[in-house]
């Protein structure tokens, strides 16, 4: 195999990264997979896509768009995600942003790593990744830390999340000026848990649980940065983890999303006005609850998550290929 072969294959293994990279970076930013609830009461020509929200990797947003016809005049689009928590808790379930907490604070920081790995794994030489690796993750962790941990560390924090919960709480900017990135997690979680259930011994457990949840993921972070600094150029499992771990992220959110539903469907609040029995909520497709047609799909953010992946797999094979041929994995 001659020089230039090697050097167009790994010039190939580079593009393909770079090009998940942008693709990873655009899935943070747009609506990852979205809900709808149809019903009588909500015709289909004042609400052509019923009641829809959008997930986003962090926060869960309005899906309804203004609708002008002659049975609904609107100034502006409904607020769906009010809408949606104000149906579901007749029923007994949390609100929407009772879902996640930890993933959507931390989400600015994981996807960091994940595109400091993807980089790494491109780069030539042990010690250049090494190198790399080490100042990535340094930066990685400080930002992580004064974000959640300062005062004021909120303003650190993805503008879409302090958004989402400022929003939510109905808070004005001095309100929250002073949070660490953990106190307006508690806080916005301490708001969803008792919007409608105002049971103190369970909301304050519940914000508990999610605080030592918060702590454990943001170890875990520091402790995988420094698994890596330390072995991804010295031992070869490390090394492929850096392309590992971003190809299975599609696999990951169907997993975390399903776990979140599933806690929905089975930590229905007795306080509800209806008794349901615990169920598992639709995670792909249509599904119903009561009287309401329930449709969970993947928006376009998930496509763009789905194209990272398989384009990384492709670079994972060609890079693999090339240490098998050459014996080259420096």
């Amino acid at each position: 195999m001659t020089e230039q072969v090697k050097s167009s294959r790994m010039l190939v293994v580079r593009a393909l990264a770079f090009a998940a990279l942008v693709m990873l970076a655009f899935a943070y930013v747009s609506p990852t997979w979205w809900v709808s609830l149809k019903a009588p009461q909500y015709p289909e020509v004042a609400f052509p896509q019923g009641i829809r929200i959008h997930f986003h990797m962090d926060g869960v947003f309005n899906g309804c768009k203004k609708v002008d016809v002659a049975e609904k005049q609107e100034d502006e689009a409904l607020n769906c995600k009010h809408e949606m928590d104000a149906i579901n808790h007749y029923v007994g379930m949390y609100p929407i942003a009772a879902g996640g907490p930890v993933e959507r604070l931390l989400s600015p920081f994981v996807f960091s790593l994940l595109g400091l790995m993807i980089v790494v794994f491109v780069l030539p030489g042990r010690k250049l990744r090494t190198v790399v690796m080490t100042v990535g993750g340094v930066a990685i962790a400080g930002w992580m830390s004064v974000s959640l941990y300062t005062p004021g560390g909120h303003e650190y924090l993805s503008p879409n999340y302090v958004s989402d919960v400022a929003s939510t709480m109905d808070l004005d900017p001095e309100e929250y000026a002073t949070w660490s990135g953990v106190q307006m997690m508690q806080e916005g979680y301490d708001e969803a848990l008792g919007r409608y259930f105002r049971q103190r011994d369970v909301i304050n457990h519940r914000v508990e649980v999610m605080t030592l949840a918060t702590h454990i993921a943001y170890g875990g972070l520091i402790g995988a940065m420094l698994l890596l600094i330390v072995g991804v150029g010295r031992f070869r499992p490390i090394y492929w983890l850096t392309i590992v771990v971003p190809i299975l992220l599609p696999a990951f959110f169907i997993v975390d999303y399903a776990g979140w539903l599933w806690w929905f469907g089975h930590s229905l609040n007795e306080m509800g006005a209806f008794t349901l029995k615990p169920f598992m909520p639709t995670v792909l497709g249509q599904g119903k609850v009561a009287q309401f047609a329930t449709y969970s799909y993947p928006h376009y953010g998930y496509g763009l998550l789905v194209a990272s992946s398989v384009l990384l797999a492709f670079a994972a094979l060609l890079r693999r290929k090339h240490i098998i041929e050459t014996g080259d994995d420096s």
